[in-house]
């Protein structure tokens, strides 16, 4: 009995490995796909294609490393892992799991074989359906009060959203429509759905509800992500049916809403200075990168001095708030202020 229970505190960590671990997939992924962007657009291949390659390594490590650990936690710790599944606020970080799984599909299509990438992308395509599913569900059948909602509820949307953005790119890559616009069409709807009512319902929440809880405010910047990313759908999905023109309009327009948001983010900024390190604070980086993104996809169609400047500028933003995250976030586990039981 003693040797089992200290077989136990010996790997309480595990236990308590929490799913939001996955958020520092997005961050890091997101920042290397800026990374690769960036150096595409201004043609950088020669003096820092090493460094593409690095942050694709980088990410994809993280990647099975939390995988291979939050899967240890399913099967040692299947109680604590249903829990997470029932949590109000916990429950909405599952679809960054099969967001970074789309993320890091992107990175790695350079590299992969045909049947790999197509297999990832199901995976990936079919968690997210399932995570949206199970979390809309379960918004319906439990009783949800309005402190409960934060913009952490985003996640499955950007999700969804995420979905036409990698089958675009894995079609480009394959140079053949293997992932038909009925399949894209399906996810770019439901997450354009959802990010507008759901937009609508945070925003009152926020205004005339209670203030969130300190360790949620990182999650504020979530409302950078639906609008770059929605951005960039347009961008790639339509250019065979709409004149360009009219698609950069409309993109344009959405990214004008996430620029609105680091305005707004930047002018509150004294309200995330005094907040104490949680793995919340990830919630920081994949909207920078999405944004970033965004304007480097807008600059390269239009040429625009104006989103260059932003493309580089969020660019250099996620770059700055990825290191000081990461370096937080390797300070509390040696410190071992997380994956522990919270209060």
């Amino acid at each position: 009995m003693e040797e089992n229970k200290e077989f136990v505190e010996e790997n309480f960590w595990l236990l308590h490995f929490p799913i939001m671990f996955f958020a520092s997939v997005m961050g890091v992924g997101g920042l290397s796909l800026v990374v690769n962007k960036s150096i595409d657009i201004f043609e950088l291949q020669e003096s820092f294609g090493w460094l593409s390659i690095l942050c694709v390594i980088v990410s994809v490590i993280l990647f099975i490393v939390i995988v291979i650990l939050y899967g240890l936690k399913m099967v040692k710790y299947p109680k604590a892992f249903f829990e997470e599944l029932k949590h109000p606020v916990k429950i909405n970080f599952f679809a960054a799991v099969s967001v970074s799984t789309l993320i890091i599909l992107t990175l790695i299509l350079p590299f992969v074989s045909d049947w790999f990438a197509l297999a990832l992308f199901y995976v990936g395509a079919l968690l997210q359906l399932v995570f949206s599913l199970y979390v809309v569900k379960y918004w319906f059948i439990n009783e949800m009060k309005q402190k409960m909602a934060s913009p952490a509820w985003f996640i499955p949307i950007v999700g969804n959203l995420i979905v036409p953005l990698a089958g675009m790119k894995l079609n480009l890559a394959l140079g053949d429509m293997v992932i038909g616009h009925e399949v894209l069409i399906f996810y770019f709807g439901m997450g354009t759905f959802f990010w507008i009512l759901l937009g609508a319902g945070l925003l009152f929440r926020l205004i005339f509800g209670e203030n969130l809880p300190q360790k949620f405010l990182p999650t504020l910047f979530i409302f950078i992500a639906p609008p770059s990313i929605f951005g960039l759908d347009v961008l790639l999905m339509f250019n065979d049916f709409i004149p360009i023109g009219n698609l950069y309009i409309i993109a344009s327009a959405s990214f004008s809403v996430a620029l609105f948001f680091i305005l707004l983010m930047a002018s509150i900024f004294k309200v995330f200075l005094n907040i104490k390190f949680a793995l919340s604070w990830w919630a920081f980086t994949f909207p920078i990168a999405a944004f970033s993104l965004c304007a480097l996809e807008l600059y390269n169609i239009s040429g625009s001095a104006i989103y260059k400047m932003f493309g580089i500028l969020g660019g250099i933003l996620c770059v700055t708030i990825v290191l000081i995250v990461g370096f937080r976030t390797l300070i509390a586990i040696k410190n071992r202020e997380v994956c522990v039981m919270e209060e």
